[in-house]
């Protein structure tokens, strides 16, 4: 598959890679700006012309340049809710907008659904205590929708995974593996047994992915 995700954190690119770069053709960007323009057509065939340079090969002959005009690119669009609004369309006092966060995940979700990706989800990690707009999202958890034919999930209860690189001892167990209550000893819940946790964790977009195709 064809799969974009957008996130403005660099530790949830990370995990995209990992998650998602072994199975499937990834693209990841981290700016609202950026990825509404890899969401419109003319966008989409910029992204087409680097793969093929990355890759070394006469672009002209790579698959996604023969699609027809109407097929659509990415088959599946994955974003973050609340990211730094971008400039487009902005002049005056809309400016002073610019670069603040906003849940602009929604908006993504409409235009990668219109552009014709048949799975959209939108999944923030933000605690929903900490945050209204991702209090809205609890009773949304999951339920799949359908927008112009594209299945559509919004999210704020996602796993997560720890990024390669940044392993350590597990500050919960000390590296033993297990924790001792009461003179037993229990597997450390953080660690799952193994002494070693993460530095730094991102979303699971495999598992999300996942939701979306395997939910009926």
């Amino acid at each position: 598959m064809n799969i974009l995700v957008i996130d403005d954190n660099e530790r949830h690119l990370k995990a995209a890679e990992q998650t998602l770069g072994g199975e499937h053709a990834l693209t990841t960007c981290s700016s609202h700006d950026e990825a509404y323009n890899l969401l419109s057509k003319r966008g989409y065939e910029k992204e087409l012309l680097r793969r093929a340079e990355e890759h070394e090969i006469d672009g002209t002959n790579w698959p996604g340049l023969n699609k027809n005009e109407t097929d659509p690119f990415w088959d599946a669009v994955l974003c973050d809710l609340l990211m730094p609004a971008g400039k487009m369309a902005q002049g005056g006092e809309g400016l002073r907008h610019v670069g603040k966060v906003m849940p602009v995940g929604w908006a993504l979700a409409l235009e990668a659904a219109k552009s014709g990706a048949k799975f959209v989800a939108v999944a923030t990690d933000m605690n929903h205590h900490h945050h209204p707009t991702s209090a809205m999202l609890d009773n949304l958890n999951y339920h799949q929708f359908q927008i112009d034919g594209a299945k559509a999930i919004f999210t704020n209860c996602i796993s997560t995974v720890g990024i390669n690189g940044t392993e350590r001892e597990c500050s919960g167990c000390s590296g033993a593996g297990s924790i001792k209550r009461d003179d037993e000893k229990y597997k450390c819940w953080r660690c799952d047994g193994t002494g070693t946790d993460f530095a730094e964790y991102g979303k699971d977009w495999g598992k999300i992915l996942e939701a979306l195709i395997d939910k009926k």
